[in-house]
């Protein structure tokens, strides 16, 4: 079939000796935090990890946040229609509650679906992307089942500088950016505005259904972000951020109005609106003490608008997750290997339309690890204590070796465990469309094994990590008569082999991955909805002077939408390219057309997709 054809193109460079390549602009001397919380060389990283930097994005020409994920290893999205719907993503075959994702440090996520709605948050808000895959509780706390993605908005640094950017696209898309940021004297600051939208396409593609409605389904977004940091001194810093974006989005509604009439028929919509705001203090005390202090809170708020059963009244609907939080993380370097120390509280308290019959709880954490380098060995071990006010203590560890077998290879080996909290609707909610939460469920646990072996020669790096993660007391909703409840009931077994390439050579650049996943219920044998067993992709740049050309396949096998595996989603390749011309030091032109041979395909049942589409974006944007 054509999807593991493309695939097999795709990771083909792995095993072609002659064939040298590096993604864009990733080195291995790039500096990441999310692999062991503490500042650290992508070749020193034990964890398997990915970063995304901002000259990445700018010049591949993406448009959300979700279509930049779903080329990376390890990752699969789900996506239920167009741009600005919800979307799920499955890191290592994991469920998507079981993904933690934090925005400069801070989690922004609702306590209810367990989820981050990655869908509305803004690519031109974005200095950079870690993903870390694998369980991470021992690091990040509950959830942290499949992985951590953190994402870093702009910061100021150099001279004072002006940004901008516009886009026009194909079903009526449209994009504007603009900020300021840089340092002057001591003081470092970064201010960015966006706006965005597109019509979309109609989010229900299956006209057999009665909640099918012909319209378009379109989404809009508004967003800004500060940062404000003071440096007293190149050891001592304080500062302050804040990000906040709104999106509203359309969507296909259940069976309200006669299908006799669908013009008639109520347009659903939601307004979400996430935001966060945090102040830190940042301090080399000693030469071997460092201090990260840090005070924030975060909301995730959900509006939703539908009509009530005569059609004639307006229904809202709202879902509001706060959190407080609070770190201290203290990092000390001695002879025998760099200790991390550190506490945590987050405070989360949910309220809206639907009445919980609790609806706040409190985290209290204690985290402790230790990294250490001996000549061709090295060693991290995690451990951390989250007590949490609902269900009480949970400790989780980890423990990671990497050998250096000569200049060019290197292998690992980890073992980890990790937990998942139930979430307020799993726990709390009321009877409401057939669903009732259920108190008394456990949180989910992780026990996960890997080895890994990585070939690094100049600028070219390739990897192989094989893992086994087994998920116990996993939360399935389970029907009880015509009552839907979750229990723990299943076991789920996440098995896969990860293949990456990264390099370049002359003007020429390549990425290639691949996953070979078995994401099983352990009792029955089906595969869990959504997620393949094969996906993976392959991108190739090249550049001629001031000009650059792109090309990305993305290939995926086929996949169940249910726990049954009685609906079939067929596998899909799609075809993306772009161009980047650079028109001097500060003006750029990108062009990009996804689903280049305007694919059929589904991510969801029944739910509708992009077909061919352009977008060109002219960037004003000067070189530091």
């Amino acid at each position: 079939m054509l999807h593991r054809s493309a695939l097999a193109i795709a990771l083909a460079p792995l095993f072609a000796h002659s064939f040298n390549s590096l993604a864009a602009d990733t080195t291995l001397s790039d500096i990441v935090v999310t692999a062991a919380r503490t500042e650290q060389k992508v070749s020193d990283a034990l964890g398997d990890i990915s970063v995304i930097t901002q000259d990445q994005i700018q010049k591949a020409g993406q448009t959300t946040l979700v279509q930049l994920l779903a080329i990376q290893p390890g990752v699969q999205i789900v996506q239920n229609g167009g741009t600005g719907k919800s979307a799920d993503v499955f890191i290592r075959g994991a469920n998507a509650t079981h993904t933690v994702v934090l925005i400069d440090g801070l989690r922004v996520n609702s306590a209810t679906t367990g989820t981050t709605a990655l869908e509305n948050i803004p690519l031109d808000q974005i200095e950079r992307v870690e993903i870390l895959r694998g369980p991470a509780s021992s690091l990040y706390g509950a959830d942290a089942i499949g992985g951590v993605i953190q994402i870093f908005t702009k910061s100021g640094k150099g001279k004072p500088r002006l940004n901008a950017s516009v886009g026009l696209g194909t079903y009526g898309s449209s994009s504007a950016t603009a900020g300021i940021a840089g340092r002057v004297e001591n003081t470092s600051f970064s201010v960015q505005a966006g706006a965005s939208s597109t019509n979309g396409v109609s989010a229900i593609a299956n006209k057999t259904l009665i909640t099918y409605n012909p319209d378009d389904d379109g989404y809009s977004n508004r967003n800004v972000s500060l940062k404000l940091a003071q440096h007293f001194s190149e050891n001592h810093e304080l500062g302050i951020q804040g990000w906040l974006n709104e999106g509203t989005n359309h969507y296909d509604g259940g069976n309200i109005t006669p299908l006799a009439n669908p013009r008639n028929r109520f347009d659903f919509y939601g307004n979400r609106r996430q935001n966060l705001v945090s102040i830190y203090s940042k301090n080399q005390f000693t030469e071997n003490w460092l201090s990260n202090f840090s005070v924030g809170q975060s909301e995730d708020n959900l509006e939703s608008f539908s009509p009530n059963t005569a059609n004639t009244l307006k229904v809202r609907s709202l879902f509001k997750t706060t959190q407080t939080q609070y770190a201290w993380q203290n990092d000390i370097t001695t002879d025998i290997g760099l200790f991390t120390l550190g506490a945590e509280r987050r405070e989360q308290k949910v309220e809206g339309t639907t009445r919980f019959a609790k609806d706040e709880r409190n985290i209290q954490s204690y985290l402790t690890g230790w990294q250490y380098k001996l000549g061709s060995h090295q060693f991290q071990a995690n451990a951390r204590l989250d007590q949490n006010s609902q269900f009480g203590d949970k400790t989780t560890g980890s423990l990671a070796y990497g050998y250096q077998i000569n200049a060019e290879w290197r292998a690992h080996a980890s073992y980890g465990t990790a937990f998942s909290a139930p979430t307020f609707n799993q726990l709390y909610s009321p009877l409401q469309f057939g669903f009732s939460g259920n108190a008394n469920l456990k949180p989910e646990e992780a026990e996960n094994r890997e080895v890994g072996l990585q070939y690094t020669h100049g600028s070219h790096r390739l990897g192989a990590i094989y893992y086994r993660n087994n998920v116990d007391n996993l939360i399935v909703n389970t029907r009880v008569g015509t009552l839907l409840t979750p229990f723990n009931v299943n076991e789920a077994d996440l098995k896969g082999l990860t293949l990456s390439y990264n390099g370049s050579w002359d003007r020429t650049q390549v990425y290639a991955n691949g996953d070979f996943l078995r994401a099983e219920d352990a009792n029955t044998g089906n595969w869990l909805p959504r997620r393949a067993r094969e996906h993976g992709a392959l991108g190739l740049t090249q550049t001629w002077g001031d000009w650059q050309f792109g090309s990305e396949i993305e290939s995926s096998g086929h996949r169940f939408d249910d726990t049954a595996n009685a609906n079939r989603l067929s596998g899909y390749t799609l075809v993306n390219v772009f161009t980047n011309y650079r028109i001097n030091q500060d003006w750029s032109l990108n062009a990009r057309v996804n689903n280049l041979f305007d694919r059929d395909y589904e991510l969801a049942k029944d739910y509708g997709t992009f077909g061919t589409n352009l977008f060109v974006t002219l960037r004003y944007s000067p070189a530091l």
